[in-house]
C-alpha cells in the first residue's frame, strides 16, 4: 500500500475515534473533512475513499454526507450502513471485541455485566469472583466505557473506584468515603462532603476487594441496595436518593459474606483464571502483553517460539497480572542491555529461573526449533487475531501436509499417521476454553447413540475415539473453520492402509451428516477412519484401568480426558445405560477383560453399584490382583492413572484412596506372590516414594523384585496391621531402620557407599544373574545421581547430562585402571553437571584456590583433561584447567 493511502487510512482511523465518542457530525470523517485536512482536491480523495472502502479498508455510513470510517476490527461482512442508528446497532459489541476471550470463555461473563448495567431502571447489583490478576477492574471500567457508548450512562456519569483493602482496619473512615457525612459529624468534618454512592450518581460504583468490608459496612449499604437511598454519616435524618449502579468484586469465596448481604445482590459472576481460558486465549494474552511492552519501548520484540511456548505453558498463581508483570520484567532486563538498538531479541537464557525450573518440573517438552515471532510497535491485536485466525484450520492443514509427506515415502506404520493425526485433535481440543467442552461432550452422547443405531458394538471399539471424533464435528460446525481440504482428497495408499477403519466410518457417515448438519467429504472421511485406528496402536502401561460409569459416553470422555492428560492409554471405558442389567454390564465387562487380557494387574472404576457384585463373577476370569473402586471422580481417576504410569502397585495406590468417599476392595490373585523390597522413612512416605521411584527405575527390566513404600510407623506396628500376610518381604531399604525381626535392612547411604552393595546382591541373587545385577549397580548410582541433578539443573537436559557423564567416566576409570566408589560418582555426577551449565552461562571458575599455579598436573590430571572432549564435544564448552583441577580433587581425595 502507497504511503498516501496509509496516511489517509491513520487520519480516518483517528477521526473515527473522535467521532464514535458522542457521534458527534463535525467530526465525522467525511470526504471534504479529510480533503481539508490532506490539503488536496476533494474529487481525487473521493476516488481515493472509494478504492479503499472497495478494498475492505474502509466502512461507510451513506448519509448525506457519506461518512468514512476505519476501525480496529474490520471482521464484519457487511461493510455498508444507511444510517449512524444502524451503524452504531450493529458495532454495540465494538468496545468487547477488543477483549481477549469476548466470544469465548469471557462470553457469559460480559452478558451478565452488561445484563446489571442495561436492567432498568438503574440496573442490578453485581458482584465479580475471581483470583488476583484476572481482570476485574479491567472488565468493570470496560463495562463503563460501553455503558457511555450505548448511552445507556450519561456523558457526565463518573467510575468511581475503591478499593475496600485500603480501609479494612478503618471501617468509619470507609463509611464517611461511601456515604459522604455532614459538618461536625466527628473531629475534623469542618464541612458536608459527598461520599461516593452521591458523586457516583447515574454512573457506576465498584468496590474493589469487597470481602475486606467488614460486617458493619456490609449492613450500611442494606438500606442503599433496597430503597436506592443512603445517610450521610452525622444525619440519619437526612436522605440522599442515588441511581449509581454497584459492581463489586471479590478474591474470596461467598461463605465470606454475610447471607443477607448476598441475597440483596442478583447477579453473580465468576472469572475464569488464566489457567482455565483454553491454550488459544492463553496465548493470545502472551502475545498482547508482549505487543503492549513492545509499544512501550517502541521497539521491535523477537522471540523464540520455544519461549513462547515455555511462557504461555507456565502456572501463574495471580494470572494475567502476574504474567504482565513476567513479561515486562524480561523485557525491562534485555531493554537495559540493549540501549540504542532497534530490535530486542529475547531468549532462553533470559526467562526467569522459577518459570524455567518450574515447566520442567511439570515435564514440558522444549522443542528444538529456534523459529521466532517478531513483535512491532505498531501491532494491533487485530493482527494478531488475523495471524491466528482459523487456527484449528491451520493445525488440520498442518497435520494433512505430514500425512502427505509420510504417504509420498511410502510408510506403512499405520501408528505414523494415527500420532499425526491424534496429535492435531488433541492440540485443537486444549485450544478450546472451558465453556466448549460439555459441548464437545454432548456431540460424543451423540456419536455414542449413532454407533447403537449401525449397530456397531461400542465396547470393543475404542471408547476415546468417540471423544476425538467429537472434536472433529466441532470444528466442522464453526462457521470460522475452512472445510476446503479437497487438495488433500486423493489419497489413494492411505484408503488401502486404513480401509478397516474407512468401512466403519461408511457406515455411520449418513447418520453424522443427519445429526449434525454437515457434508463429509473424502478428507473428512479419511481423518476420522484414522482416528478409530487407535484400538491395537496406543500404547498403554503394564497394569490397565477399566471406568464403567451409567451415561451415553460419560465413561468415554472421562477416560479419554484422562488419556489425554497422561499422555497414555490408561483408561478403556464402558458405557453404561441407565436401564442396564446387572448381568449386561457383567457380560460386557467380561468381554473387555478378555480382550484386554491383563497381566500384572487390572483396576476397575465404578460410578455406584455393589464391590462384590463385580468382584466375584470376574475373579475366576481375572488371573491377576484386581483392585475395585466405587464411587470415583474425576479427580481420582487422573490420580489412579498418574500411579499406574509411575508403576506403582496396586496396594499402594488402594493405601492413597480416602475409605471416607470412597469404597474400594483388592481381590489379591492366590497363584504368585511376588517378592517384595520394602522402603520406608521416619520423616514421612513421601522421601519413601522417592527412594521407590529411584529402586524402580533401577530394578526394571533387570531383576523381578517389586518396591513397595511404607510409612515407618506401619512397619514399627506391622503385627497390628497384619502387614506381611499377603507378602514376600525380602528386604526393608530405608534412612532409618524399624528394626523388624527376620528381615535384612539396608541403609541408604550403606548402598550408596558400596558397603551394604554385595549383601543386597546375595539376596537379590535368586531373582535376577550376575551380569543383570551388575547393570543394576551402574543404573542405581546414576539414578540417586539423576536425583539430585534434577533439583539444580535448568537449561540442560538431565538425560542427556547423564549419558555423557556416564560415557565420560567410563573413560576415566579406564585409563586410570581403577574403579571410582559409588559415593564419590554420585558426587562427580552432580558437580560435572552443575559445572556444565555454569560454563554454558558463561561463569567458569577462572581461578583453582585462588591461584592456577597450586594445580596439580599429575596422572588423574591428565586423563581428566584427555576425556574433556567427550562434555566439551556433546556441549559445545571448553573446559579450563581450574575446572578440571576441581573434578580431580573430587577423584583423589573423595
Amino acid at each position: 500500500m502507497e504511503n498516501q493511502a496509509i496516511n489517509i487510512l491513520q487520519l480516518i482511523k483517528e477521526q473515527t475515534t473522535k467521532f464514535m465518542k458522542d457521534y458527534d457530525l463535525e467530526q465525522a470523517p467525511t470526504t471534504s473533512l479529510i480533503a481539508k485536512k490532506v490539503g488536496q482536491d476533494r474529487s481525487v480523495i473521493s476516488k481515493r475513499l472509494n478504492e479503499l472502502y472497495r478494498s475492505n479498508e474502509l466502512i461507510k455510513i451513506n448519509t448525506r454526507p457519506v461518512i468514512y470510517l476505519r476501525l480496529v476490527s474490520m471482521t464484519n461482512t457487511n461493510h455498508t450502513y444507511s444510517s449512524i442508528a444502524e451503524f452504531r446497532n450493529e458495532h454495540q459489541n465494538l468496545i468487547w471485541e477488543q477483549i481477549i476471550g469476548w466470544n469465548g470463555s469471557l462470553k457469559e461473563v460480559i452478558e451478565q455485566l452488561k445484563a446489571a448495567l442495561i436492567y432498568p431502571p438503574a440496573g442490578l447489583p453485581a458482584i465479580i469472583f475471581g483470583e488476583s490478576g484476572t481482570g476485574k477492574t479491567f472488565l468493570v471500567k470496560k463495562l463503563f466505557d460501553y455503558g457511555k457508548d450505548q448511552e445507556i450512562l450519561k456523558n457526565e456519569s463518573k467510575l468511581v473506584v475503591i478499593n475496600c483493602a485500603q480501609y479494612a482496619d478503618n471501617p468509619e473512615l470507609l463509611s464517611s468515603v461511601l456515604f459522604g457525612y455532614v459538618k461536625d459529624a466527628f473531629t475534623g468534618a469542618n464541612e458536608d462532603k459527598p461520599g461516593a454512592l452521591q458523586s457516583a450518581n447515574d454512573g457506576i460504583l465498584f468496590l474493589d476487594e469487597v470481602h475486606r468490608l467488614s460486617v458493619e459496612g456490609q449492613e450500611k449499604l442494606f438500606k442503599y441496595l433496597d430503597t436506592g437511598t443512603f445517610s450521610p454519616i452525622g444525619d440519619d435524618s437526612k436522605e440522599i436518593q442515588s441511581k449509581t449502579r454497584l459492581f463489586f468484586a471479590t478474591t474470596e469465596k461467598e461463605e465470606r459474606f454475610l447471607k443477607t448481604f448476598l441475597r440483596r445482590i442478583p447477579i453473580k459472576i465468576k472469572l475464569p483464571p488464566l489457567q482455565q481460558r483454553g491454550a488459544y486465549e492463553q496465548r493470545m494474552l502472551t502475545y498482547a502483553l508482549i505487543i503492549e511492552q513492545a509499544k512501550r519501548i517502541n521497539c521491535e520484540i523477537a522471540i523464540s517460539k520455544q519461549c513462547l511456548s515455555l511462557i504461555y505453558h507456565g502456572h501463574f498463581q495471580e494470572n494475567v497480572g502476574q504474567l504482565k508483570n513476567c513479561l515486562q520484567n524480561i523485557v525491562a532486563k534485555k531493554y537495559s542491555k540493549a540501549l540504542g538498538n532497534d530490535k530486542l531479541e529475547i531468549k532462553l537464557g533470559d526467562l526467569p529461573k522459577d518459570l524455567l525450573k518450574q515447566v520442567q518440573v511439570q515435564h514440558y517438552s522444549i522443542a528444538q526449533g529456534k523459529e521466532k515471532l517478531v513483535f512491532h510497535p505498531n501491532d494491533t491485536l487485530k493482527t494478531l487475531i488475523n495471524s491466528d485466525n482459523n487456527e484449528f484450520t491451520s493445525k488440520i492443514k498442518f497435520a494433512w501436509q505430514n500425512l502427505l509427506n509420510l504417504e509420498g515415502k511410502q510408510v506403512k506404520d499405520k501408528k505414523r499417521y494415527y500420532q499425526v493425526v491424534q496429535n492435531a485433535t488433541h492440540n485443537i481440543l486444549y485450544a478450546t476454553y472451558n465453556l466448549e467442552r460439555p459441548l464437545i461432550s454432548d456431540y460424543a452422547e451423540v456419536i455414542v447413540n449413532i454407533f447403537e443405531v449401525a449397530q456397531i458394538d461400542s465396547v470393543s471399539f475404542k471408547n476415546s475415539s468417540v471423544y476425538d471424533i467429537a472434536v472433529y464435528l466441532y470444528c466442522l460446525m464453526r462457521d470460522e473453520f475452512e472445510t476446503d481440504f479437497s487438495e488433500f482428497d486423493n489419497f489413494t495408499g492411505l484408503e488401502q492402509l486404513f480401509a478397516t477403519e474407512l468401512q466403519l466410518i461408511d457406515q455411520i457417515a449418513k447418520l453424522l451428516e443427519m445429526r449434525f448438519e454437515i457434508n463429509l467429504t473424502a478428507s473428512d472421511k479419511l481423518w476420522l477412519a484414522i482416528l478409530t485406528a487407535n484400538d491395537n496402536l496406543a500404547i498403554s502401561p503394564k497394569t490397565p484401568a477399566i471406568i464403567v460409569a451409567h451415561g451415553y459416553a460419560t465413561a468415554s470422555s472421562i477416560a479419554d480426558t484422562c488419556n489425554h492428560f497422561l499422555q497414555s492409554s490408561v483408561f478403556t471405558a464402558i458405557d453404561l445405560k441407565p436401564d442396564i442389567s446387572r448381568s449386561e454390564m457383567i457380560d460386557n465387562l467380561k468381554k473387555l477383560v478378555k480382550r484386554i487380557s491383563p497381566q500384572s494387574g487390572l483396576i476397575i472404576l465404578m460410578d455406584m453399584g455393589s464391590l462384590d457384585s463385580i468382584i466375584d463373577p470376574l475373579k475366576a476370569q481375572c488371573e491377576c490382583d484386581l483392585l475395585v473402586i466405587n464411587n470415583f471422580s474425576m479427580g481420582l481417576a487422573l490420580e489412579i492413572g498418574n500411579q499406574l504410569v509411575l508403576q506403582k502397585d496396586l496396594r499402594t495406590i488402594q493405601g492413597k484412596i480416602s475409605q471416607t468417599t470412597v469404597q474400594s476392595r483388592l481381590c489379591v490373585a492366590q497363584t504368585k506372590i511376588v517378592p517384595t523390597i520394602i522402603t520406608t522413612c521416619m520423616s514421612g512416605l513421601g522421601s519413601a516414594q522417592r527412594i521407590k521411584k529411584i529402586l524402580d527405575q533401577s530394578f526394571y527390566d533387570l531383576i523381578e523384585v517389586q518396591i513397595e513404600a511404607l510409612e515407618f510407623k506401619e512397619l514399627i506396628n506391622y503385627q497390628e496391621l497384619d502387614l506381611f500376610t499377603n507378602r514376600n518381604v525380602i528386604a526393608i531399604v530405608g534412612i532409618d531402620n524399624p528394626d523388624v525381626p527376620e528381615i535384612p535392612y539396608f541403609g541408604l547411604e550403606e548402598i550408596i557407599t558400596g558397603e551394604k552393595i554385595q549383601p543386597l546382591k546375595n539376596i537379590l541373587q535368586p531373582f535376577s544373574n550376575d551380569k543383570n545385577l551388575d547393570l543394576w549397580e551402574k543404573r542405581l548410582v546414576e539414578n540417586f545421581s539423576l536425583d539430585r541433578i534434577l533439583d539444580s539443573l535448568t537449561i540442560i537436559s538431565p538425560d542427556k547430562v547423564m549419558t555423557m557423564i556416564s560415557k565420560y567416566l567410563k573413560g576415566v576409570q579406564t585409563d586410570l585402571n581403577e574403579r571410582i566408589s559409588n559415593r564419590v560418582q554420585i558426587s562427580l555426577y552432580v558437580h560435572i553437571a552443575n559445572m556444565i551449565e555454569r560454563i554454558i552461562r558463561g561463569n567458569e571458575i577462572e581461578k583453582y584456590d585462588g591461584d592456577n599455579s597450586k594445580i596439580e598436573r599429575d596422572h588423574y590430571f591428565s586423563v581428566l583433561k584427555k576425556y574433556n572432549s567427550v562434555l566439551e564435544n556433546a556441549f559445545s564448552i571448553n573446559i579450563n584447567d581450574p575446572e578440571t583441577a576441581y573434578i580431580r580433587d573430587i577423584i583423589v581425595h573423595g
